[in-house]
């Protein structure tokens, strides 16, 4: 599949990648797991150099899947530390699901990527945002974990804003709200769900926030000298490097990702203008438009080698969301 989908499941709108099971409604916890192929667990195996005589590998562990037969090419998940501690998919849900879904239908997608390096499991939160008329967000909690290592077991604040899709995955922390919550694969998870219990009243006092500060981004006008402003920091053209002067390999990278950047630039600029809810009454010529336009962006335009939605919900696209909330938050009053 497109997208490093490996299999996954969503209700509502058709994901940008056009993949994945439809839904007729949200899922339990038991449907989640089935129609995200998620009902499987892994296990740790030594390693050894493909040699003769073969030499251990006593530092690091494979993590394979158990449905799936020794030879298999995709039953190999991840290389990690031998103190690696799994969290099996059904535990982590069955976690989230006693927090956040308790057992009713809340789940509009799931999944793994790739061959079931990284899994997650989104419930839309019993809480909406409408920043005006015709433009409502949705806040979900969003589950994510790897067996390779590549991702701590987290559990965040995400919203889509309903008329485009756009997705914004919050990392955000101060005295009054936690957006976020990560364990490390080591030691037990006996405490992790009492852990999750404290974090999820921070979430829906952070859902609070949120609407203020977008009802404020909505206010804030912006004219085109801000919004090129904006854009330029958020996407900022590198310093050369003295190399490129006089090596030609080095020279063609800086020039290739300048020109990354500056389509990047005019894209987003013209999303801000022609892109989906930009025709809602003022937003066009608000913050809140130009900030979706990044959003929007990132989602369904940004290359990224085919690790879409992996890259917005969890990795680069998803940083650069952030760093693009951050700086339309310097804007404000």
């Amino acid at each position: 599949m497109p997208a490093n989908v490996g299999k996954m499941f969503y209700y509502g709108e058709v994901p940008w990648h056009r993949e994945g099971m439809k839904l007729d409604q949200p899922a339990n916890i038991e449907e989640a797991i089935m129609h995200g192929g998620l009902d499987w667990e892994v296990g740790m195996v030594p390693l050894r150099t493909d040699e003769d005589p073969p030499s251990t590998v006593d530092t690091r562990v494979a993590v394979v899947r158990k449905d799936r037969p020794k030879g298999h090419p995709e039953r190999v998940v991840g290389v990690t530390h031998k103190w690696f501690n799994p969290l099996q998919n059904r535990e982590g849900i069955r976690i989230f699901d006693a927090i956040f879904g308790k057992g009713n239908r809340v789940y509009h997608t799931g999944g793994y990527l790739g061959c079931g390096e990284v899994i997650w499991v989104m419930a839309e939160l019993p809480r909406h945002i409408q920043v005006r008329e015709g433009d409502k967000i949705k806040p979900y909690a969003l589950f994510t974990n790897s067996h390779n290592g590549s991702i701590a077991i987290d559990f965040r604040l995400t919203t889509i804003r309903v008329v485009c899709q756009n997705t914004l995955s919050l990392a955000l922390r101060d005295k009054n709200r936690k957006t976020f919550f990560k364990h490390a694969h080591q030691g037990d998870y006996k405490n992790l769900q009492e852990q999750v219990g404290a974090f999820f009243e921070d979430t829906l006092n952070a859902v609070d926030d949120l609407e203020a500060q977008f009802k404020a981004m909505m206010e804030r006008k912006f004219d085109d000298e801000l919004i090129k402003e904006y854009i330029e920091k958020l996407f900022p053209i590198p310093v050369k490097p003295i190399r490129a002067e006089f090596d030609k390999r080095v020279r063609k990278r800086y020039l290739s990702r300048v020109r990354k950047i500056n389509e990047a630039r005019m894209k987003i600029a013209h999303l801000r203008l022609y892109g989906k809810g930009a025709d809602l009454p003022g937003v066009r010529d608000s913050l809140w438009g130009n900030f979706n336009a990044v959003l929007e962006y990132v989602d369904h335009y940004q290359k990224n080698g085919g690790a879409g939605i992996s890259s917005g919900l969890f990795g680069s696209g998803a940083a650069i969301k952030r760093k693009a909330f951050g700086l339309a938050l310097g804007y404000l009053p």
